[in-house]
């Protein structure tokens, strides 16, 4: 099938598919506030709590690990329970993640909800993106798995507001007279209410996942061809939807004979390869620091910590405005080219950051220069890896081919994250950030030599491209 002879969907089919999967990238809105939500909480819980250097590295990195876990075990869910059920169990685990972090009375307490969330993440940022690139028509796939990485920074947004809120609201009303339950929430311990309004998009996302269908290539899979072509007519019109159909089933029958463990033959090694490299490089970039620590880095800065939540606003806005610029070209520039562009501003932001850092450089700059960063990273790093990676793999072993990239991006914001609080103790700030520039060094040629372009190409078609 060319991409000449595509036809476009009808707009009520169009409609559909933006609502399932807004609803479905629902799982990156709880990814983006629980990313976010541990960096407003970091100055009040390491002085309750007396943290040490490695003591705050792994509070803050801990779900990034339990994330790890989250989208190995994600794989395997959804293969054999379905993608719609994996996610409305991951959005359950956020929620109950949420309301325990806010009420938790030790340490303990504190880091065992987050490991639970961090189980629930995990599983989410694996399951939405390949939930989304399974009922999406080719010419659209790539804007609808970008609304994945648009919701992630939503969610940071709301994130940064709230917890901005509640922080202001903290400081007007130290001396008040109001309810002593109040108090010891909004006041006293509001890292609590933080963690506690997490559950307000828990909710959300476990309201609206009730409402899309099951994944098309899943049913086929299991077998129930006339579910998975119903489906498939949702979003496509009904001669292509049977067009589709058949090539799934062909696909399937291909590979009715394909294990895990032949992701790592000559034939899917390579896929395999590319993504992890992708997943991981753009992720050790340091981004994540940025969101985790960033209120901090812009106490180091000059900023009182309220003034430091203010101007990490700036990073969410920036991040969601450049999210929305790959959503408008992701399919139609291209994910190499994206990818490419993205490397050299992420780069060339990175030194920015360490000569503003090396020179003593103070304020506003710093803020300028980290959303310089931010906003190439959000253009193209951030959602074309989770594009790339949702559309490469066979059917059969997709699942936990993306379960293992997922991995791959949470092993390297864990490592990263655990170490920042560390590395700081023996460099400044402006070298750290030097060596994530260095990072991107090895990037470049993955993608510029190796990364294939998937823009306007069935799944089917890029899976038989690996196969031959």
């Amino acid at each position: 099938m060319t991409n000449n002879s595509i036809k476009s969907p009808e707009k009520k089919s169009i409609v559909y598919l933006w609502f399932v999967s807004i609803v479905a990238a629902c799982g990156g809105l709880l990814f983006g506030y629980d990313a976010v939500v541990v960096s407003g909480t970091i100055s009040q819980v390491e002085t309750q709590f007396t943290f040490s250097s490695a003591e705050l590295g792994f509070y803050v990195s801990c779900v990034l690990w339990a994330c790890m876990v989250g989208s190995g075990l994600a794989g395997w869910v959804a293969d054999k329970l379905g993608r719609k059920k994996t996610l409305m169990t991951a959005a359950f685990v956020l929620l109950i993640s949420a309301i325990w972090s806010g009420v938790a009375q030790s340490v303990p307490e504190l880091i065992s909800a987050r490991l639970i969330g961090g189980l629930g993440i995990g599983a989410a940022t694996m399951v939405c993106p390949l939930y989304i690139s399974e009922i999406s028509p080719e010419q659209y796939r790539g804007r609808m798995v970008t609304l994945f990485q648009l919701t992630i920074t939503i969610g940071i947004i709301m994130c940064v507001f709230a917890n901005w809120g509640i922080f202001t609201y903290a400081e007007n009303n130290q001396t008040s007279d109001i309810a002593t339950w109040k108090k010891y929430l909004l006041v006293t311990e509001n890292w609590r209410a933080m963690y506690l309004a997490e559950a307000i998009p828990g909710l959300i996302f476990m309201a609206t996942a009730f409402f899309i269908p099951e994944s098309p290539r899943w049913l086929m899979q299991q077998e129930r061809k006339t579910e998975a072509v119903k489906i498939l007519k949702y979003f496509n019109p009904a001669k292509r939807a049977e067009e589709i159909g058949e090539e799934i089933e062909s696909t399937v029958k291909e590979e009715s004979n394909v294990k895990f463990s032949d992701l790592f033959t000559k034939k899917l090694r390579t896929p395999l390869i590319i993504a992890v490299l992708i997943c991981f490089l753009s992720e050790a970039c340091g981004v994540s620091v940025v969101f985790y620590y960033g209120p901090q880095i812009f106490e180091e800065a000059g900023f009182a910590l309220g003034d430091s939540l203010g101007g990490f606003a700036t990073i969410a806005i920036v991040n969601f405005i450049a999210t929305i610029f790959a959503l408008r070209f992701v399919d139609s520039a291209g994910r190499k080219k994206l990818l490419t562009v993205g490397i050299i501003g992420t780069f060339f932001a990175h030194i920015f950051i360490w000569y503003l850092f090396s020179t003593s450089q103070t304020g506003w700059p710093i803020v300028i220069a980290i959303n310089l960063f931010v906003a190439f990273f959000a253009m193209a790093l951030g959602p074309v890896k989770y594009v790339f990676v949702s559309e490469i793999f066979p059917n059969k072993v997709r699942g936990k081919a993306i379960a293992i990239s997922t991995f791959t991006i949470w092993a390297a914001s864990a490592t990263i994250n655990f170490l920042f609080p560390v590395m700081r103790e023996s460099m400044s700030t402006g070298i750290i950030f030097l060596i994530f520039a260095g990072e991107l060094l090895l990037l470049f040629p993955v993608v510029r030599y190796w990364m294939p372009e998937t823009k306007g190409r069935t799944i089917e078609e890029i899976e038989k491209s690996w196969l031959q």
